[in-house]
């Protein structure tokens, strides 16, 4: 695939949606060059799921994919066994080679709901760190100071608050530096929160006369409850939901994110985006409408087009409309009941996450049987064919 140079295009990619661009004209002139350019981005398997915030900056590689670049997508299979300490205020936990192995089984699967991986390397930093003997890394080490290595937020609020840093916790900007040396990368595009390691592997790069490596930042995606979304907060909408799940959660979005998950997670044209966001800002704007454009670009992309018209009519009849769906899961489940047995059901039946939620949307009143709020454990349910339970706002299952 020949390389694209054109600039409007370049120029396009390079402000649509980063924080940090380093060093943005360099970057610019090897995009420019022709030259088919190693970038790459990374991701721990310290969970399961690839969520939207992942999505977003795979989306920034999906557009130099589509350049013609080389494209490597990292499995940290290795650094997971450290952990990224980035912006977290306490160890980790270990993880073992069991979790690690379930974790990353699905990978391949999720980078193609965002990227092309028939014009893609996927590659396992185990590869390399493995290898290195313990020389290596003291020598590796001695390019960096102490001071620098707990500079960061989160190492500094430890220490403030006399938490443990462990000293493996130091070891991780190194490995991940690495990991940009073995590569040759020319550009590492990553969130935010990655910032310092990346930097950590320009100098590894420089230190062994190597043309240090550009750096994109990507914003981390603010999540349904507002905070920035993670998998440790439970926040998240993965990629591989089904259309009615990532549909019914975009549109419990707050207003105030429309515009950056619009910039980061279509390819709405940006003119048509800034007109949106005028509108919003002077009042002009239905939110709702706009909202329900944004679910359905964002659901089409992941589970086509077909079931996100499905996901958006259904969302209109039972959110906006307060009516009971056509199609629904089924459960057989029937006789005589207390709510708390009900409630176990349907964590058994993934319906509800655990036991935790099921137990708090009774005591809520998240949970209604035949349009009855169920609001104590040991209420007693008559659940005969045909009953149909709302699990919270969007969930709907009927006994058969």
């Amino acid at each position: 695939m020949r390389v694209n140079t054109d600039p409007k295009k370049i120029d396009e990619i390079l402000e649509r949606g980063p924080v940090d661009v380093i060093v943005k004209e360099e970057i610019r002139k090897d995009l420019l060059s022709g030259r088919k350019l190693n970038i790459y981005y990374g991701i721990d398997p310290t969970g399961k799921d690839m969520h939207l915030g992942h999505a977003s900056t795979q989306m920034k590689i999906r557009d130099f994919q589509e350049l013609g670049h080389n494209i490597f997508l990292l499995v940290g299979d290795y650094t997971v066994r450290v952990g990224d300490h980035s912006d977290q205020e306490k160890q980790r936990e270990e993880m073992t080679d069991a979790q690690i192995e379930e974790n990353m089984r699905t990978f391949k699967e999720q980078y193609g709901k965002t990227v092309d991986l028939s014009n893609v390397k996927i590659v396992y930093n185990s590869e390399w760190l493995s290898k290195l003997s313990f020389l290596d890394v003291i020598n590796l080490a001695r390019i960096f100071t102490v001071q620098q290595m707990i500079e960061r937020d989160a190492f500094a609020k430890r220490l403030k608050e006399n938490n443990p840093i462990g000293f493996d916790e130091l070891l991780y900007p190194i490995m991940q530096g690495y990991d940009a040396l073995a590569l040759k990368t020319d550009i590492q595009i990553e969130g935010t929160d990655q910032l310092f390691n990346m930097v950590a592997g320009r100098k590894i790069m420089e230190h062994f006369g190597m043309k240090p490596q550009g750096i994109i930042t990507m914003p981390m995606l603010i999540g349904p409850d507002g905070r920035e979304m993670h998998k440790s907060f439970g926040n998240y909408i993965g990629v591989m939901e089904d259309a009615k799940s990532m549909y019914g959660k975009i549109m419990s979005m707050k207003d105030d994110v429309m515009i950056e998950y619009f910039i980061l997670l279509t390819r709405i044209p940006m003119e048509e985006i800034r007109v949106m966001e005028s509108e919003l800002k002077s009042g002009k704007a239905d939110p709702l409408k706009m909202k329900k454009k944004l679910a359905l670009e964002i659901t089409k992309f992941f589970n086509g087009m077909k079931d996100a018209i499905k996901a958006q009519g259904n969302f209109e009849k039972t959110v906006q409309k307060g009516e009971t769906p056509d199609e629904m899961e089924e459960l057989a489940f029937s006789g005589q009941h207390s709510a708390l047995e009900l409630a176990k059901e349907l964590v058994e039946k993934g319906i509800i996450a655990s036991n935790a939620d099921a137990k708090r949307l009774i005591q809520q009143g998240g949970i209604q049987v035949d349009d009855q709020k169920v609001t104590k454990f040991e209420q007693e349910l008559e659940l005969e064919s045909g009953t149909v339970i709302k699990v919270g706002k969007r969930k709907f299952v009927r006994i058969e």
